[in-house]
């Protein structure tokens, strides 16, 4: 039973921690793409990233107003 916890407890961990990293950015798109636009395929991963980073780089945010 312990160990049963004890492995709920780092996937929780984890899925926390890729949240709070942005690793589970991908995963979401992919899941929203398929309900929203069940028509035709999401980008590939390596795409996301690189329209997530141009994107990034063109909408700098300063945290102020």
């Amino acid at each position: 039973m312990f160990i049963t916890q004890l492995r709920a407890f780092a996937a929780h961990a984890r899925s926390l921690w890729r949240d709070f990293t942005g690793e589970s950015a991908y995963d979401k798109y992919v899941a929203r793409h398929a309900r929203e636009h069940p028509d035709h395929p999401p980008l590939a991963e390596r795409d996301f990233w690189r329209q997530r980073a141009a994107f990034d780089e063109e909408n700098v945010s300063t945290g102020c107003c």
